[in-house]
């Protein structure tokens, strides 16, 4: 019979940042029936933290902050013993948050996997967004020490969205990848799992499928974990997942702290929309993002941009 260690992937690549560690996921023990949601940052991460917090507690209510139910386990911000002990008292269904690429996670046949897309175009405008909120924190130098340790320091993003994106679609946080600055590439990350979308643990969601239909999309989830639907109470489920909702409650997603401090300082949410990059961008600036796409296989590319 074949071992957990002989069936799980290993991981190999280490990622180590001003933002995060995939180091710390060596501490982590699985259990049957783990809901792991990987994403690149500002694909609909805390999003669909939100969706699975819903289904496993059937509930809209949260017991305590997503943060502290759904860790961020790769996260820098926060000791990686404390999160794991969370983990580890936890008694409902398992759902951890992480921004790693497969190939720097442990993979386990007993964890399902929920991977999320977006189109990288929508993706840069709301990293910019982001970025502009996090700047209070730029120069604060990570704890990491160590020669695989890239970009140790919190950068400084600019103002100029055209400045932005010409950045984010000509480097990364890690020297391997070539978007996503100033946090790693959603290209890269979506490519890591695209040969493995058809796998039976690991569901894949686009971002604008959830803005489309989120009823549909949610039961695609709840389809996946085993999780029934009981239908009287999906429609408050529903609801409490929409962008309007999770705003009105980001206090009970949030945990108190830094990362709290900072998001209060601007709109975590911002708009919840796609299409923004349109009215600001020339030609020229999409040529960086076309070459940025060219390298990905043409059926990751039609479903990223939802294009024929």
């Amino acid at each position: 019979m074949s071992t957990q260690a002989e069936t799980r992937r290993a991981p190999h690549r280490t990622y180590r940042s001003f933002f995060l560690d995939s180091t710390q996921w060596q501490g982590f023990e699985p259990r049957p029936g783990d809901i792991v949601i990987s994403t690149p940052p500002k694909v609909g991460t805390t999003w669909t933290q939100r969706i699975t917090s819903v289904l496993v507690f059937q509930s809209t209510r949260l017991p305590a902050t997503l943060m502290e139910i759904s860790p961020w386990l790769d996260c820098v911000y926060v000791p990686a013993e404390d999160m794991l002990r969370t983990l580890e008292r936890q008694e409902h269904r398992r759902f951890i948050k992480t921004h790693l690429p497969m190939d720097a996670l442990p993979i386990h046949p007993e964890v399902s996997y929920l991977v999320v897309g977006r189109d990288p175009r929508d993706t840069a405008i709301s990293a910019h967004n982001h970025g502009q909120g996090m700047n209070g924190m730029a120069g604060i130098r990570t704890h990491l020490t160590g020669e695989d340790v890239h970009s140790p320091v919190h950068p400084s993003v600019p103002q100029d969205i055209r400045e932005h994106w010409h950045a984010y679609f000509t480097r990364s946080a890690f020297p391997w990848e070539s978007d996503g600055w100033p946090f790693n590439s959603p290209t890269y990350h979506l490519h890591s799992w695209w040969s493995h979308r058809h796998e039976p643990n690991i569901l894949f969601l686009h971002y604008q499928d959830m803005l489309d239909d989120l009823d549909r999309q949610m039961r695609r989830v709840s389809a996946f974990l085993g999780i029934p639907v009981d239908e009287e109470l999906w429609p408050a489920m529903v609801e409490a997942c929409r962008f309007r909702d999770m705003k009105a409650e980001s206090h009970r997603i949030f945990a108190p702290g830094a990362i709290s401090a900072a998001v209060a300082a601007f709109e975590f949410f911002h708009k919840g929309r796609n299409g923004q990059w349109q009215s600001v961008l020339t030609d020229e600036d999409l040529a960086l993002y076309r070459a940025a796409m060219d390298p990905l296989p043409d059926d990751m590319r039609a479903w990223l941009t939802r294009s024929a």
